[in-house]
């Protein structure tokens, strides 16, 4: 599902133009579309819920969690343990699509070999800002599947806070500029920081500011998740 987009461009990439600046502003805004529309749209969240909610959820669920808790091992491990691994497998489903791409516009808009390395900056860029808010997500996800303890409920009860926030935050009249509180919004507002080959002067806030606050809310979230999981108890 994640290679869906990839593959589509490889076989219609409609290049618009030459050489390496019609190359980097042809990625960076396949990726202003994609990554807020796909990837981080409904598809793209359901997979990282899916996946995130399961990493904890499973071994409650299983009773696993009474030998992994047996061990020398802190909740603290535990959780940070998880949390990476998720991020690992979230890295390989995402970055090989952007990699797919990256490997392929050089090709497109007649570069060479040179064209891999000016677009390697805005690959790990994009490829950031995706696992960042991703982060977050998951963390999310990790929270609710302590609380609930069945991954499947777990990823719906994540799913839907998730979807009523940026359904209902933009329904509300009298906030201010309200689709600013999207997750495509802060998508795009975290990559107007790394793309420089695109206007997004429309798009108004601070990257910085953007990133601090998600990466800090992921840190929150996961602190919260072994708070819950100390308070548990998980009886033989």
């Amino acid at each position: 599902m994640t290679l869906f987009p990839a593959v589509i461009y490889l076989l219609s990439p409609n290049p618009t133009g030459s050489g390496l600046e019609a190359m980097k502003r042809a990625f960076e805004g396949l990726m202003l579309d994609l990554l807020p529309n796909y990837w981080l749209g409904i598809i793209g969240q359901l997979i990282v819920i899916i996946l995130m909610s399961d990493l904890l959820a499973g071994e409650i669920d299983r009773g696993t969690i009474r030998l992994l808790i047996a061990k020398p091992l802190r909740l603290s491990e535990l959780v940070a343990a998880k949390f990476l691994a998720g991020l690992g497998t979230l890295v390989l489903l995402f970055g090989i699509p952007y990699v797919v791409i990256w490997l392929y516009n050089p090709v497109v808009y007649g570069v060479g070999v040179s064209g891999l390395w000016e677009g390697f900056s805005d690959l790990l860029y994009v490829l950031g800002v995706t696992l960042l808010l991703m982060a977050s997500i998951g963390a999310l996800s990790m929270l609710l599947s302590v609380v609930i303890s069945r991954p499947l409920y777990a990823s719906l009860a994540t799913f839907g806070l998730i979807f009523l926030l940026q359904f209902l935050i933009p329904q509300i009249p009298y906030i201010s500029n309200p689709e600013s509180y999207t997750l495509g919004y802060r998508a795009v507002l975290l990559l107007k920081g790394g793309f420089h080959e695109v206007d997004l002067s429309g798009f108004q806030g601070s990257p910085e500011y953007t990133a601090i606050f998600f990466l800090s809310s992921t840190v929150l979230l996961l602190v919260l998740t072994w708070a819950a999981l100390e308070r548990r108890e998980f009886p033989d």
